[in-house]
């Protein structure tokens, strides 16, 4: 399982450093990948580290992700091939803000969802997408909002968030796409309608495509002979 805490904290398996600069005399293992860069950290240092410039960081951070998606692909292939229990540490505390909040959200639960074993010592509620589950409490309003309608209908459909801000959504372990989040809230608005849903998901609709061509058949066949010269 992969783990998150603070240096102070609990850790469990190996300790694993994921900030610029580890502690003195840190003897864990250091994992640069998810480490914010040295322009960023001096940013936020003189930052006003309100609500504004935590999403501002986020931002940032998120486009340091994606430039370094080929090493996180890689990463992430070696903890499927051999996972190994590990905490990913940083300096503060499990309720205040901290980049490896944003790692767990937008790489882990994203990518090994089935390895995620949370914020070790956490109070704060335990943010974990699951096939079938509740989604990812950091998603807007709309789209949690939204996912708890298709899942009361019976949909159990699953959005996984993108280091780059996008939604891969999922039903029922069929691949509806990429979307934007203006995107996402119309499919999962689509999907609760009869109408649209055989649009967006593909099964669905050559499932509906066979049931019109059999009814034209059966249409046909009981027209009177006459009809059909």
């Amino acid at each position: 399982m992969i783990f998150t805490s603070h240096y102070r904290g609990e850790i469990k398996g190996e300790a694993v450093s994921i900030s610029l600069y580890p502690p003195k005399g840190w003897t864990g293992k250091h994992l640069p990948l998810f480490a914010p860069t040295p322009e960023l950290l001096h940013w936020w240092k003189s930052s006003a580290k309100d609500a504004a410039a935590q999403e501002e960081y986020k931002r940032r951070f998120r486009k340091i992700l994606d430039s370094r998606q080929q090493l996180i692909g890689l990463w992430v292939g070696k903890q499927k091939d051999k996972p190994v229990d590990m905490t990913l540490c940083c300096f503060e505390p499990a309720e205040e803000f901290c980049h490896r909040h944003q790692v767990e959200e937008e790489v882990i639960q994203v990518y090994l969802p089935e390895l995620w074993g949370g914020e070790v010592g956490a109070t704060r509620p335990q943010l974990r997408i699951v096939q079938g589950g509740k989604p990812n409490l950091t998603y807007p309003p709309q789209v949690l909002s939204l996912i708890e309608k298709c899942h009361a209908s019976g949909l159990p459909v699953v959005c996984g968030r993108l280091p780059c801000g996008y939604y891969r959504v999922s039903l029922d372990g069929e691949d509806l796409g990429v979307w934007s989040e203006l995107g996402v809230l119309s499919v999962l608005t689509g999907l609760q309608h009869e109408f649209y849903r055989p649009r967006l998901v593909p099964s669905l609709a050559a499932v509906a495509s066979s049931q019109v061509t059999e009814v034209q058949q059966e249409t046909v066949l009981r027209q009177p002979a006459a009809a059909l010269y």
